[in-house]
């Protein structure tokens, strides 16, 4: 193996995998891809054998982006592996009156893709097994689907390793000196040179890059399985649709996934703010207080009850404030690209933010007008104390201090 690269990424979750295989399929040769567990592990935020994809989304950028994903991205990952990755199945969408359900309605709509609003005495009807009572109204995704994810990681580490990338397991990045040139990136396999470095390394991004210290945040989300009563072939994909349920806060407060892989529905809370977990401190006991508040929501938005509840796991979201994802030059040395707080919605978006990164990494833009066109929302986000300065400038200049400035630039 080398210990000088073209390009070296740290971090082999989904966005890892697919940015190295995006710089693969550009020619790129002499790449590195380095994880500090095995590959494919069970600690991040990648594993488990499903995931929901669809359009509807809070805004219009994401929703454009989500037809570059399931039109081109999806589709060109799928060819190269050989085996089918995405499955369609319905989406639903729903909340109550107030929450987030409009600014989904609405993206969907200005966008004009395949999404219709139903009233909840429609929704009852297509979707049987919801209850309906307190919301707004009901999206039905056509476009939705649920992505094989165990299958996509493997489907990328096999192209990886065909195309000639080198893959470093069990390697941990101690640190990353990025004022040097070439970059010097030290671990416990002995220290690495590379020209340019892409950084996906989920909850642990912050401990190597300390400009995202104060701008993300590590949330354990905990994933039930549980078996409802009722006919298997009634809760398989196609038939039992993927789905989220709206609240005023956050992006979708709850959302569940049909029988796929291993047995019972996949249920799990969404959670984005107010904690700040350790990704390190692995919990070896059963959440009673999280399984039973996903127990509770089954028996309150649910037709069919309870059979049994089969089993659980966690995984963990890296949030940034606005739930919007981190895709971006680092501010000190434009041959470091992050990607970073995907927020637990940015699995569906793998093969397309893994080209973004790849695109950032080699020329400092990308070829994706649509992602241009919004890249603001995916810059690295001002801090805390940044944040502060900024209102408080704003406070004074309205209390009419002709001197009081703030130049963005510099946060």
């Amino acid at each position: 193996m080398s210990s000088t690269y073209h390009t070296l990424i740290i971090g082999a979750g989904i966005n890892g995998l697919c940015t190295c295989y995006h710089l693969l399929r550009q020619g790129i040769r002499d790449v590195g891809l380095i994880e500090q567990f095995g590959l494919a592990h069970g600690r991040g935020s990648s594993h488990g054998d499903s995931r929901i994809t669809r359009s509807a989304y809070v805004n219009a950028d994401y929703v454009r982006l989500m037809q570059i994903a399931h039109g081109e991205s999806w589709p060109q990952l799928e060819r190269d592996a050989g085996v089918q990755l995405i499955y369609p199945t319905p989406g639903c969408f729903f909340g109550p009156p107030g929450g987030k359900y409009t600014s989904y309605a609405e993206a969907v709509t200005e966008v004009g893709v395949d999404v219709e609003t139903l009233t909840p005495e429609e929704g009852r009807k297509r979707f049987p097994v919801f209850r309906f009572d307190n919301a707004a109204g009901v999206l039905h995704d056509r476009t939705a689907g649920l992505v094989a994810a165990a299958q996509a990681v493997q489907s990328l580490i096999h192209l990886i390793r065909r195309q000639g990338g080198e893959i470093r397991e069990n390697t941990t990045v101690q640190r990353v000196d990025i004022t040097r040139d070439p970059i010097r990136v030290e671990t416990s396999a002995g220290d690495f040179e590379t020209e340019r470095l892409i950084v996906t390394a989920g909850p642990w991004v912050s401990r190597l890059l300390p400009v995202l210290k104060s701008r993300v945040a590590v949330a354990r989300q905990t994933v039930g399985f549980f078996q409802l009563e009722g006919a298997r072939e009634e809760f398989q994909p196609g038939a039992f649709p993927v789905w989220g349920y709206l609240l005023r806060q956050g992006d979708i407060s709850y959302y569940g996934l049909p029988q796929f892989g291993r047995d019972g529905i996949k249920l799990a809370k969404h959670i984005v703010s107010g904690v700040d977990d350790d990704p390190d401190d692995v919990p070896t006991q059963m959440p009673e207080d999280a399984i039973e508040d996903l127990r509770v929501f089954i028996q309150e938005q649910f037709v069919p009850p309870v059979e049994r509840f089969l089993d659980w796991e966690t995984c963990l979201y890296t949030n940034t404030g606005t739930e919007d994802f981190i895709l971006d030059v680092h501010p000190d040395n434009p041959n470091v690209v992050i990607g970073a707080g995907f927020s637990g919605h940015g699995f569906k978006f793998g093969p397309l933010t893994g080209r973004i990164l790849s695109e950032l990494s080699l020329n400092g833009k990308t070829t994706i007008p649509e992602f241009e066109a919004a890249s603001a929302m995916f810059e690295i986000p001002l801090d805390d104390k940044a944040i502060k300065d900024l209102r408080r400038a704003e406070k004074d200049r309205e209390q009419g201090n002709k001197d009081a400035y703030i130049d963005l630039d510099e946060l």
